[in-house]
């Protein structure tokens, strides 16, 4: 059964009920459109609350489902563009979110904590855990992401709040740690939901997506992903907003503060609630896609004319750079003019791309892998 369990993002409980009869729209693949010479399909579908997703050295799509507490595998051994079966590797976690390897080992990002499992590729199994890492858990923000850099783990953590000074500044913040979980620092901070990393392959820096806050009304605080450049820094959160703008609803505006802040390198649609982030590095799209960003803008709540549920596109020049804004990649998840609370089909979270240089991209309301592909 298909459920609507997890949200990435803060909400108040009476909005809730709204949000589950609106996704109850029934499925219809029909619906989505990309650009000329794109493919939509169904790779796997009854992922409940499917959300950030990886492959394994040796090809095997992993896809977590935070509601359900489990990490799963899709196999694919002929390639035929559809999950052979659903494989359950772990189960009972807290959260499950972000998914990595390194060196061999899976790394599995929980609401509390991180843990290593030693992989076997050929029984598609997870064992020996090991707890690497505490976490900041429960309320707010309840997501976890998790990246390898440069022989260093970094794991991301959302604000606990709105709008708050937070009491752990590892809130609100990308940690950085040893592969053994050792060296926790705070790398950047002032990240009020920073559920989107990758890695920039031009500038060899991390990247992110960062939820902005709520009740500035429909269209601010924009939506901004930063480049972390090699040393992290300061987002700015809960002080500022977008390109460092003081938040005025916060205590008393410090434009001073703002001034040195991270400057965002896009900035989109407000409250379009941007999760999963990836660089195309393949060679099946046409080459103006080489090196672009794609985001999964998961919808919003918190807007009078709902946004977002669809997938975007930046631009990006030679030196790794954006050139201009989002561009609409994916649509049809919302349909046109529906109100506030309307109905919607489907909500985008994780991205990644397969060595063939297809995308797949996971959907946690309406319980499905896409696998998106271009043919002339």
């Amino acid at each position: 059964m298909r459920r609507f369990l997890l949200l990435s993002f803060w909400l108040p409980s009476f909005v809730l009920p709204e949000l589950a009869h609106a996704a109850n729209t029934p499925f219809d693949l029909g619906k989505l459109k990309a650009p000329p010479g794109f493919h939509i399909s169904v790779f796997a579908d009854n992922i409940d609350s499917a959300r950030m997703l990886i492959f394994t050295p040796g090809g095997v799509l992993l896809v977590s489902e935070s509601g359900e507490g489990k990490v799963v595998a899709l196999p694919d051994p002929k390639h035929t563009g559809h999950a052979a079966r659903t494989v359950t590797i772990l189960s009972g976690l807290n959260e499950p979110h972000g998914l990595a390897f390194y060196e061999g080992k899976l790394y599995v990002a929980e609401n509390d904590k991180v843990r290593r499992y030693d992989w076997n590729e050929a029984t598609l199994r997870a064992t020996n855990p090991v707890t690497l890492a505490d976490l900041p858990d429960g309320g707010g923000h309840s997501t976890r992401s998790i990246l390898f850099h440069q022989g260093k783990m970094y794991v991301s953590a959302g604000s606990s709040c709105n709008v708050c000074v937070e009491k752990d500044p590892r809130r609100a913040a990308v940690m950085e740690f040893n592969p053994d979980g050792s060296g926790m620092r705070i790398f950047a901070h002032g990240l009020r939901n920073a559920v989107g990393m990758a890695v920039n392959p031009k500038t060899d820096t991390i990247w992110v997506t960062v939820n902005g806050r709520d009740w500035l009304g429909d269209d601010l605080p924009p939506e901004t992903i930063y480049d972390l450049g090699k040393d992290g820094g300061d987002g700015g959160w809960p002080y500022c907003y977008g390109d460092r703008v003081p938040d005025a609803n916060f205590a008393k505006p410090d434009e001073n503060r703002c001034v040195s802040v991270l400057e965002p390198k896009v900035q989109m649609q407000a409250h379009s609630a941007p999760l999963g982030l990836a660089f195309y590095a393949g060679s099946q799209f046409p080459p103006e896609y080489r090196n672009n960003i794609f985001v999964a803008f998961h919808g919003s709540w918190n807007r009078s004319v709902p946004t977002g549920y669809k997938v975007v596109r930046v631009k990006v020049d030679d030196k790794g750079e954006p050139v201009g804004g989002a561009e609409d990649f994916i649509t049809g998840w919302l349909a046109p003019g529906e109100t506030r609370h309307g109905r919607w089909m489907g909500r985008p979270v994780g991205i990644v791309f397969a060595s063939d240089g297809a995308m797949y991209l996971s959907d946690d309301s309406a319980g499905v892998v896409y696998r998106i592909t271009y043919a002339k």
